[in-house]
C-alpha cells in the first residue's frame, strides 16, 4: 500500500474563467459566476485534501502508539516494572 501525503496546498491561479463563456457574453456577472464556481471547486478540493491528511495522520499516530506498546510489552518483566508499564505476567 502506498500512502501519499502533501502538506503544501496546490497553487491555484487567482481567476480562471472559461474563455468560451467570455467570448459569448461580455457581462461581468456571468464571468464572476464562473469564477465563483471555480473557487467553490477549489475550496472543496482543499477540504477533501484536509480530510485525507487528517485521516492519514490519525492512522500514523495509531500505528506509532501500537508499535510503541508492542515494544514495551516485549521488554522483560523487571524492566517494564521499573518503567511503570503495567504488565499482566507475574514475577518468577
Amino acid at each position: 500500500m502506498t500512502m501519499v501525503c502533501c502538506d503544501t496546498p496546490l497553487p491555484r491561479p487567482s481567476s480562471r474563467t472559461i474563455p468560451r463563456l467570455n467570448a459569448r457574453t461580455d457581462s461581468a456577472g456571468l464571468t464572476a459566476a464562473a469564477r465563483t464556481l471555480d473557487e467553490r471547486a477549489s475550496h472543496a478540493a482543499d477540504r477533501l485534501a484536509t480530510i485525507i491528511r487528517t485521516l492519514s495522520r490519525a492512522l500514523a499516530d495509531h500505528r506509532r502508539r501500537r508499535l510503541d506498546a508492542a515494544a514495551l510489552e516485549a521488554l522483560p518483566f523487571d524492566l517494564r516494572k521499573d518503567l511503570g508499564w503495567p504488565s499482566g505476567d507475574t514475577a518468577p
